[in-house]
């Protein structure tokens, strides 16, 4: 199922004949690095990767709201380039999370910013979300510069999420009053 398209980009559901473009992403220590809670480490291998995509399968079908974590395949030759994140923060209050994670063959080209747009228009549109955070590794300078494209405001250092001291960026939906009513 497709759940946003962007000029170059769709985002949509995973299957399992991904594992071997997954594992292009998440085999890869220099995406691994800035994933998730310690320890992070790298897919170990294509099955691997494919019990992971079952899990996530999984998972994403447990959502009441259009939230998830999608491939993204780009428009036209349906090759996958990464995924991008729209998830309830782990821990938080309710609070959902944008994210992106692409296969450093295919950085800065613009698709993590392309994504994260894409995303942040179903957060505002279909979810009704006030707002979104991102959260990100302090060194991690690629995803703290695609915050900054969006137009994220960084809030500071939190460790309230996946047990780490990570940077943290908020968008408002601009079209929407700060108690989340439409203006």
């Amino acid at each position: 199922m497709e759940h946003f398209s962007t000029q170059r980009l769709i985002a949509r559901d995973w299957t399992t004949a991904d594992a071997e473009s997954a594992f292009a992403i998440y085999g890869r220590e220099e995406v691994a690095r800035w994933l998730g809670a310690e320890p992070r480490r790298p897919a170990a291998s294509v099955e691997a990767m494919r019990a992971r995509l079952e899990h996530i399968i999984a998972l994403n079908a447990q959502h009441s709201q259009p939230y998830g974590l999608w491939a993204l395949e780009l428009r036209g030759s349906g090759a996958l380039v990464g995924a991008v994140l729209l998830l309830p923060l782990p821990g938080g209050g309710g609070e959902v999370e944008v994210g992106w994670h692409l296969n450093p063959d295919h950085w800065g080209q613009g698709y993590a910013t392309e994504a994260g747009r894409g995303a942040l228009g179903l957060a505002f549109g279909v979810c009704g979300l006030a707002e979104v955070l991102a959260v990100v590794y302090p060194d991690n300078a690629r995803s703290i510069a695609v915050c900054r494209r969006l137009g994220m405001t960084h809030l500071g250092r939190t460790d309230r999420y996946f047990g780490a001291t990570l940077e943290l960026f908020r968008i408002r939906d601009k079209a929407r009053k700060p108690g989340g009513e439409a203006n």
